[in-house]
């Protein structure tokens, strides 16, 4: 059974041990570098996760954390109608099961009810077809192509820029 939820710091451990497991397998998917990522102790995490502009969910399969992914707002007045989700990842043992696409309706429908949010933005690895399709299915559209995006060990990345407006207005003003 699939319990997908609000991640609390309690869960900081659990959350931590997963990222890092993203961060090392699939270094092209994460602006974070693992060895950045690993210095940072599980009271960083915690307070990363108490954040009054964020939250993160998890997907548990059984009473495993399997599936993270995190949303915050903007906090600059011109900027807070738009927030953006990040760190998505979903571990490998657990894929194609549709634990990822469940993982990311929850962060927007979540992101959805947070008063002022009318844009919600991501940005994905222009290679990664399999999330590019599970964001278009809840309505995410390209807006752009940010070419070398990142760069590892002297190879770059392009990484496509999406974005799922929730305002009712008209989308030509946007």
């Amino acid at each position: 059974m699939i319990e997908i939820r609000k991640l609390g710091p309690d869960e900081a451990e659990a959350y931590y041990k997963l990222r890092l497991e993203g961060l090392e397998k699939f270094p092209e998917a994460f602006a974070s570098s693992y060895e950045e990522e690993v210095t940072r102790t599980i009271n960083d995490v915690k307070h990363n996760m108490e954040k009054e502009d964020r939250f993160t969910a998890g997907a548990y399969y059984g009473n495993e954390l399997v599936g993270i992914g995190t949303f915050f707002q903007h906090t600059k007045k011109k900027l807070k109608h738009k927030g953006e989700i990040v760190g998505v990842y979903v571990s490998q043992h657990v894929q194609r099961n549709g634990i990822g696409f469940k993982l990311l309706q929850y962060l927007v429908d979540e992101a959805s009810s947070i008063e002022g949010i009318e844009q919600i933005l991501l940005t994905v690895m222009s290679e990664n077809r399999s999330a590019i399709r599970s964001y278009e299915k809840l309505g995410f559209q390209s807006y752009g192509v940010e070419e070398h995006s990142l760069k590892i060990e002297g190879y770059y990345y392009d990484e496509i820029l999406m974005k799922l407006n929730l305002s009712k207005k008209d989308e030509t003003s946007s």
